[in-house]
């Protein structure tokens, strides 16, 4: 639903949504403009809606899960009630899951509401029919704003055949509201039906950086994707719409066919860095230093390696009980230092390969660690120690383990003296500290062009 561009809050009041609920559609679609402005307050706000909807508070699940672009949970949480509220909703979201004639029954007679969001809900789910006769006589007597009426007179417009009157409306609207997506869809989809895939890409671009996006702009964006050989990018858009709304039965089509196009190109590297992969999911839970809540919370929802968690979503996680923010961070943490990431587990049961992953291979101790000289079985078992096994002070391994998300001593031994010098809280004590204890296992830190630096 369209909205007038609201200035960002410097400070975003959460609380304030669920103490005060909006009233009207109008205040309910201001609410995406202070609620979702940027993706730490749509996460906060996200958050605070299943917290709602975890305690059995219906009315606020409906309201927040409309807010962030969750329509199903939205018309779920709605019930049976029969107040304009819970109509708008309903209807709004069966037409942005593409059930346009089951809207249109909902949202009959809307078109007559003072409030302007109310009003355009039902001319949006008469235009998603191609009823322009409907339209045309509806629109004469809306109280809708005027992005919305330069936006549905170009629809008009475009359904006579004036198709240069239709983009110039399109545009107007777009001048009084930049997040305008039903009036950049048309550009993008007329672009697209002349060639020019380069602005249609830069319209669905546009669209793609206010919150929610609608499936449509997700499905679209994808096929142009598809239709310029960059499959990886379309599965991407694809799997964005299925995350959105699982059972979209053209989404799931799309990404079946555009990851079938991708697995027909062979890309040697490609190919490697997969194989790595793998045997990086293959890794237990328990080779980390984890705190024992965020350990204790995987252990209950039976994820024991990293392919079970990150088959997960980020949400998905935050769904489970008594599985915070802080837990989710220090998951977090511990996937970004390999290179992974929540979310990567595809429909089909195949993981998403991320272009930063390395595909060198399998950790060399004897060209990584050629300092050492010589490995002897004692010296490669300890590499194999995790770092509680040097039993080091609190301070030095919170450093370790907490700073630099190291696990291992091996880990610890890819860093130079000068690297971990240069890390805050990490002194003179911490070093000498460890270095006396590895060199219990006849190991040692580089020093001084030993190798390259690590950046903190």
């Amino acid at each position: 639903m369209n909205m007038q561009e609201l200035e960002a809050p410097t400070m975003v009041d959460t609380a304030a949504f669920f103490a005060a609920p909006p009233a009207t559609p109008s205040e309910l679609a201001a609410c995406r403009a202070t609620y979702l402005y940027d993706t730490a307050a749509a996460d906060k706000f996200a958050a605070a809606v299943r917290e709602a909807r975890q305690g059995g508070n219906d009315k606020l699940a409906m309201l927040g899960a409309w807010v962030c672009g969750e329509y199903s949970k939205a018309i779920e949480s709605s019930g049976n009630e029969n107040d304009d509220l819970s109509k708008f909703i309903r209807g709004d979201g069966l037409r942005e899951m593409g059930q346009q004639s089951e809207a249109c029954k909902v949202l009959e007679g809307f078109s007559a509401s003072a409030d302007s969001i109310m009003a355009a809900a039902e001319l949006h789910a008469i235009t998603a029919t191609l009823n322009y006769d409907a339209l045309r006589k509806a629109l004469k007597s809306a109280k809708v704003n005027e992005a919305d009426k330069h936006y549905f007179e170009g629809r008009l417009m475009e359904s006579d055949g004036d198709y240069d009157a239709a983009a110039d409306a399109y545009n107007e609207a777009i001048a009084l509201d930049e997040a305008h997506v039903a009036a950049r869809s048309r550009l993008a989809y007329r672009a697209d039906l002349h060639g020019d895939e380069d602005e249609a890409l830069r319209q669905y671009g546009e669209m793609l950086m206010h919150r929610p996006v609608p499936i449509s702009v997700l499905l679209n964006a994808g096929i142009l994707h598809e239709d310029q050989g960059n499959f990886e990018k379309a599965c991407g858009c694809f799997s964005a719409a299925l995350r959105s709304n699982p059972n979209d039965k053209r989404a799931l089509l799309f990404f079946q066919d555009a990851h079938e196009s991708l697995d027909m190109y062979y890309d040697e590297d490609l190919e490697h860095r997969h194989d790595q992969l793998m045997k990086v999911l293959r890794t237990p839970i328990t080779d980390f230093e984890l705190s024992v809540r965020a350990r204790n919370c995987l252990a209950s929802m039976d994820i024991r390696s990293l392919q079970e968690l990150v088959s997960h979503t980020e949400l998905e996680l935050l769904e489970f009980k008594n599985f915070g923010e802080t837990s989710l961070n220090e998951i977090k943490r511990v996937l970004t230092a390999k290179n992974l990431r929540l979310g990567m587990r595809r429909d089909d049961g195949t993981f998403l390969v991320p272009d930063e992953f390395e595909s060198g291979g399998d950790f060399d101790a004897e060209r990584e660690l050629a300092w050492l000289g010589p490995l002897t079985d004692e010296m490669r078992e300890a590499l194999e120690l995790q770092i509680s096994g040097l039993n080091l002070s609190v301070r030095c391994h919170r450093a370790l383990v907490e700073r630099l998300n190291l696990h291992r001593v091996s880990d610890i031994l890819r860093y130079s003296e000068e690297d971990l010098m240069s890390m805050p809280n990490f002194g003179i004590t911490s070093l000498e500290e460890l270095k006396i204890r590895l060199t219990e296992f006849d190991l040692s830190l580089r020093s001084n062009g030993g190798g390259n630096n690590t950046e903190f």
